[in-house]
């Protein structure tokens, strides 16, 4: 991904004028280094390195390419791979920051898998862990249970009020089923008024509880406009041994779901694989 690497390299990217001396005249960058001097910033381990790359670029011709270690604000070395070379009497640096990099392109990835509205994880990037899951069960042992719920009536809300009115609403549901979940539980918007949840370990009996609990949580913390009661309907599938796909799995549970928003009992809202 070309284009990506020009992005993440510009905002990793750090420029230094120094003076022959040392002398940092000019620095632009995400951090600053702990010291106003070239070698004061380095580790004194990296100084014949450094020197010889700034006297090789100072004298002009080809610039001149370099890893160094610079002493970021509190002392953290950062990996630097610079490329100098010479401008008037003194040298420019161009660095591109290998940790800053990372950080960026992490934040950029996570930017790209969330839905915008929410701030959960997309549809493309929970069935990408679900994969992930069943991959390892085929490995270890399968387990877990993948949870699907949709809300009743939320169609109205935007059609009566407006899609700002149920975007709030989407949001409020959001916040209320991550309140009633574990940090190593996944949570996701599949849909438009869809939601996802991987249980990497639950066992049925605890898959019910959940299910419960997020059913429950719905019509006490989300209040849509004119008083309108926001409910959902909530089916989820175990894990097991036969099942072969994501695709597999999404569909029992969207079925299990579906059968419980159609009006069968809770109990209907496990799909029981044959």
């Amino acid at each position: 991904m070309p284009d990506l690497s020009r992005v993440l390299d510009a905002a990793a990217t750090l420029t230094a004028i120094v003076t022959v001396e040392g002398e940092l005249v000019h620095w632009e960058g995400a951090w600053r280094p702990d010291a106003a001097n070239w070698y004061d910033a380095i580790p004194e381990r990296e100084h014949f390195a450094a020197r010889e790359a700034l006297s090789r670029a100072a004298s002009g011709g080809e610039p001149v390419e370099v890893e160094l270690n610079v002493k970021a604000g509190g002392g953290e070395l950062r990996r630097v791979s610079w490329t100098l070379a010479a401008a008037g009497g003194s040298v420019v640096a161009t660095g591109v920051d290998a940790v800053e990099r990372d950080r960026v392109e992490r934040d950029l990835h996570d930017l790209v898998d969330r839905d915008a509205l929410t701030g959960l994880f997309d549809r493309r990037r929970f069935e990408a862990e679900l994969e992930r899951h069943v991959s390892e069960g085929r490995r270890y042992g399968m387990g877990g249970v993948l949870i699907v719920l949709d809300l009743n009536g939320f169609r109205s809300v935007n059609e009566e009020h407006g899609q700002r009115a149920g975007d709030r609403v989407l949001i409020a549901v959001a916040r209320a089923l991550a309140n009633r979940l574990r940090d190593t539980d996944l949570l996701a918007r599949i849909g438009a008024d869809q939601f996802a949840v991987l249980l990497p370990r639950a066992k049925p009996p605890e898959a019910e509880r959940v299910c419960q609990a997020l059913e429950d949580a719905i019509p006490e913390e989300v209040h849509a406009p004119g008083g309108r009661r926001i409910e959902a309907s909530v089916g989820f599938v175990p894990f097991t041994d036969t099942m072969n796909s994501v695709d597999e799995a999404m569909l029992a549970a969207h079925t299990a779901m579906y059968a419980v928003k159609a009006g069968q009992p809770r109990h209907f809202r496990r799909l029981r694989p044959l």
